[in-house]
């Protein structure tokens, strides 16, 4: 049982289970950040969105300047020519599982600030380093530093927003920078980098230096951190940590633990081949219309512009959609009562639309056929894999409300371990061996056969979410923090 010990402020729980455990003297823990004005909230908003930008350029960076740069390391072999992009997605492995409990446990800003800065020395590495291995470790530790934004952020949209529809338009605006950065950051260095190959760094690091002043003012969100600090004003107070490496190593495996929920592991198994289609992409471009119609880096990389293009158009389908239930809830229809229907049709839509995608680029990418025709199959790419990435996250952050840290650093977790190991022993032998075509059927029959995960989620995530073992943690909490009691996180 969990003892008390009585503070000026209030009650203060002794549960091992608690991580921060202020009393609140003016009000619930959420009132603190849901309070602010929706002037500070955009701030909050537009400084991560921006991060998120920056951070997922960087991921693809190398790609349209691929023969400046393995000329200058001397890589003639076909499978370390994908490495700089692999790596980076190793290191995206590591920092989710680090940062979003972490999140969980110091609070938002100072996650954020030392994953950025982390990011920002090592974008400086990558373009002094020396050698080959050096670069590629340099790469990796970028890959670290870049997981805040894909993981803390949905955590920090649910600390500020209540009302699920401005969350989930940042949740939106979130998904869209993390889809168009891995455009821009090819066609950036494919322009930039063909005879200097640092130049591509520089342009991050200056990109970098834009949002630094913005991440240094924004504020903290994380309600148990905010009671926290303002307690440290008011009265003493004791804030309980665990007290073994046993419940710390818990508090760093809470990501791990909770992809065991079907909820998590079916959105990550989806999510995790788009997103690993999307990636060899960036490989396999260049084959096909290098290849194909002969085009340079810079000409190559503006092959993605299409979709950069889609994933607006998934930005105006998500905001017709969102109006749409919003008017039927407030006709009391049925159906727009229940929770899957807010954000699934989309992804409903997207799965098919991304298999569409890959099948008009494999039969369309042939000399005889004007190069415009295979370019534009990036635009239903570009739709279906921004409706099935910003109805997934959406329905998930909603699902998990403080513990969407975990659940999304789960995704970014699983969909990159497979995205590292697959990207570099694939693209190359896939295209070469079974040809555009070929390859782009045998991917795109993978697409459908995955294509009722969000259908089987509207008939049975009901059952799932009673079930989840976290939502019914969030449930409890729920019910303390509305009655007055102590705010406890559960490890």
């Amino acid at each position: 049982m969990a003892a008390e010990i009585k503070s000026g402020a209030g009650t203060v729980s002794k549960s091992p289970e608690a991580h921060v455990v202020p009393a609140e003297p003016t009000g619930t823990p959420a009132e603190v950040a849901i309070g602010m004005s929706t002037a500070r909230k955009l701030f909050i908003s537009t400084t991560v969105i921006l991060l998120n930008f920056n951070v997922t350029l960087s991921s693809s960076l190398p790609s349209g300047a691929g023969a400046t740069l393995n000329t200058h390391f001397g890589v003639t072999s076909e499978l370390q020519k994908p490495l700089p992009v692999a790596v980076f997605l190793v290191g995206l492995i590591f920092g989710p599982i680090i940062f979003a409990p972490l999140s969980e446990y110091w609070g938002r800003r100072p996650v954020f600030l030392l994953s950025f800065s982390i990011y920002t020395a090592f974008t400086l590495g990558c373009a002094l380093a020396p050698n080959w291995p050096v670069f590629l470790f340099f790469r990796f530790m970028l890959g670290c530093g870049a997981a805040a934004p894909q993981t803390v952020s949905g955590g920090l949209f649910c600390d500020i927003y209540s009302d699920l529809r401005p969350r989930g338009m940042a949740m939106t605006m979130l998904g869209l920078t993390s889809n168009v950065g891995p455009l821009v950051g090819p066609i950036i260095s494919g322009f930039t980098s063909t005879r200097v190959w640092q130049w591509q760094f520089w342009c991050a690091l200056i990109l970098a230096g834009v949002n630094w002043p913005m991440l240094l003012f924004m504020p903290e969100t994380f309600a148990p951190a905010l009671k926290a600090q303002k307690h440290k004003s008011v009265t003493p107070i004791i804030v309980k940590t665990p007290r073994s490496l046993r419940e710390q190593a818990r508090i760093l495996a809470r990501p791990i633990r909770i992809l065991s929920e079907p909820l998590v592991f079916f959105t990550d198994l989806f999510i995790l081949y788009q997103y690993v289609i999307f990636f060899l992409y960036f490989g396999a471009y260049p084959v096909i219309f290098s290849n194909t119609y002969s085009m340079s880096n810079g000409v190559s990389a503006l092959m993605f512009v299409p979709i950069g293009i889609g994933a607006v158009l998934a930005i105006v389908i998500f905001v017709a959609w969102d109006r749409y239930h919003r008017r039927s809830v407030e006709r009391g229809k049925s159906w727009a009562l229940q929770e899957e229907y807010r954000r699934l049709p989309l992804a409903c839509l997207g799965g098919p639309l991304f298999a569409l995608s890959e099948f008009w680029l494999g039969w369309t990418a042939r000399p005889n056929i004007h190069w415009a025709v295979p370019a534009l199959s990036g635009i239903p790419l570009g739709i279906g894999i921004d409706l099935t990435f910003l109805a997934l996250n959406n329905y998930l952050t909603d699902a998990y409300d403080i513990y969407s840290a975990s659940a999304l650093a789960s995704s970014v977790f699983t969909r990159n371990i497979l995205a590292a190991i697959l990207i570099p022993l694939t693209t190359y032998p896939l295209y070469e061996n079974l040809g555009t075509d070929w390859a782009c059927t045998l991917l795109g029959c993978l697409c459908v056969v995955l294509t009722p995960i969000p259908f089987a989620f509207i008939r049975w995530g009901p059952a799932m979410r009673r079930r989840s073992s976290f939502c019914q943690k969030l449930v409890h909490m729920k019910d303390r923090d509305e009655s007055g009691g102590d705010l406890t996180i559960p490890l």
